[in-house]
């Protein structure tokens, strides 16, 4: 009976293998999409709403996170659609479960662990001042429980919903496999049930604590599920001009109707002085932004072979990573300046400098950060992902301290030794073996305890004792480098 049992799940394996080989679908255009929606994030996180006010952003650059939205319907919707027709069961399996804790869990435990030590360390090793300076009051305890960061930075909000959606989507798309009218309805109204137990129950907020329960409201799932309903909804058809999709056509624009006057003529739904609608993304904006998917998905090509569009595919499928490192980049930037708008008045040359430089900074480490975690070798991934993170906070301070025109030597250090691992990795194409990445590692991590020791507790008559541990490693690095090099021939 057990042989038998095995057999089955062994053909079931198969087939589900097979299936998925077949079924097989890539999108271009959601690659695209995301990665153009990520410029917008970074852009929105440094642009103050000052000056963002004045330039139409909901029709434009607002629209990243709903467009995100739609996306994480349509993608898990295409994903389950590869198992063919299973049970509710099979798709809550440890298989599904085990590969979104690898693609997202894991990656937010490591920025947990990173964050929370830099911002200990900017803030004097202070665990108070680092609550009080940079999460509270506009969060509280309660969400540390939810995927919030001790160490907050802009975009963090997001993580809980990302979280929740793993919880939901199976569920979800069962749901459109049945009854798939309905189950597009139901988003809607759960989604108007979410807001108006905020406005009823809550209503206008008069103390930190009914902000921060409202904060848990916003940072739930089912406050953004006609987004993610919409999506799901166009995985089992996008075609534009398809009957299925014709209700889009009436959405759009009273969508557009409501961003037009919500951006340009201050309006807002309110009841005795109480929004109605809490938040910049509901079911009123979404249509909006699900409209601009379904004709990106009908005029831009699925497949596209060119060097721009593999560049362009990796930066969409690294997201989420991107998402995780400009959090950590903006943390950083809060707790020095006590905010992460860096552009707050107009669009001069210096502030579009700013801006490219917060491109460049943030999209390719969280691209390095996504190649790295796809990596088989998982002391490969630890050792790349320590240089990573040292090398990027690094830079940061950099940028900080250069500005008084000082810079510990340690640091100096860490950025020769990115120059020469730049080079090593991507100019002369030849990574280092993993013992002598092991012994690199290890300096740079040296290098990096003796700034963190010179900056919080040595004075500066003695910066040079941390040239001496620095040293003794930086020779073990490069004995070991010559010992494994002259073992291989």
């Amino acid at each position: 009976m057990t042989d038998k049992k095995q057999s089955t799940e062994l053909v079931l394996v198969e087939n589900e293998k097979e299936i998925s080989e077949e079924s097989k679908e890539y999108f271009f255009q959601v690659d695209f999409l995301k990665a153009a929606m990520i410029f917008l994030v970074i852009f929105d996180h440094m642009v103050a709403w000052g000056v963002k006010s004045e330039m139409g952003v909901t029709l434009w650059e607002r629209i990243s996170i709903p467009v995100f939205l739609v996306l994480m319907g349509f993608n898990m919707g295409k994903s389950f659609q590869k198992k063919g027709d299973v049970s509710l069961k099979q798709l809550y399996s440890w298989s599904y479960f085990k590969s979104k804790i690898l693609r997202y869990i894991v990656p937010f435990l490591v920025l947990y662990g990173v964050s929370t030590f830099i911002g200990l360390f900017m803030y004097g090793f202070d665990i108070s001042a680092m609550y009080n300076g940079q999460y509270y009051p506009q969060h509280g305890i309660i969400h540390l429980f939810i995927g919030f960061l001790p160490f907050w930075g802009p975009g963090n909000w997001f993580l809980p919903v990302i979280f929740q959606s793993i919880l939901l989507m199976p569920l979800l798309y069962k749901a459109f496999t049945k009854k798939p009218v309905l189950s597009l309805i139901m988003c809607f109204v759960v989604e108007i049930a979410m807001q108006l137990i905020v406005f009823f129950f809550i209503g206008e907020i008069t103390s930190y604590e009914e902000g921060h329960l409202v904060t848990l409201f916003m940072t739930s799932v089912l406050f953004y599920l006609s987004g993610i309903g919409l999506g799901m909804w166009f995985s089992f058809g996008h075609n534009l001009k398809s009957k299925r999709n014709i209700f889009m056509w009436i959405l759009f624009p009273i969508s557009l109707a409501f961003c037009i006057a919500y951006q340009f003529f201050a309006f807002r739904i309110r009841i005795d002085g109480v929004s109605l609608l809490r938040g910049d993304y509901h079911f009123l904006i979404f249509p909006y932004s699900a409209f601009l998917v379904l004709l990106a998905l009908k005029f831009l090509p699925q497949k596209s072979e060119g060097r721009i569009s593999r560049v362009i595919s990796m930066i969409g499928k690294s997201t989420y990573h991107i998402l995780l490192i400009q959090i950590l980049g903006y943390g950083m930037i809060t707790a020095v300046w006590g905010t992460h708008y860096a552009i707050d008045v107009g669009f001069g040359p210096d502030k579009i400098l700013d801006m490219i430089f917060a491109w460049l900074l943030f999209i390719p480490f969280g691209v390095l950060w996504y190649k790295i975690d796809k990596k088989k070798n998982l002391l490969k991934r630890v050792l790349y992902s320590i240089n990573l993170f040292i090398v990027f906070v690094s830079l940061l301070f950099l940028t900080f301290w250069g500005q008084v025109f000082w810079v510990p030597i340690p640091l100096l250090i860490i950025l020769i030794y990115a120059i020469a691992a730049l080079l090593t990795n991507f100019i002369i194409k030849k990574p280092l073996k993993t013992n002598s990445l092991s012994l690199w590692t290890g300096f740079l991590l040296m290098t990096f305890i003796m700034m963190v020791l010179q900056m919080s507790v040595l004075q500066p008559n003695e910066a040079w004792i941390t040239l001496i541990p620095i040293g003794i490693v930086l020779t073990l690095a490069v004995v070991g480098t010559i010992l494994d090099y002259m073992n291989s021939k």
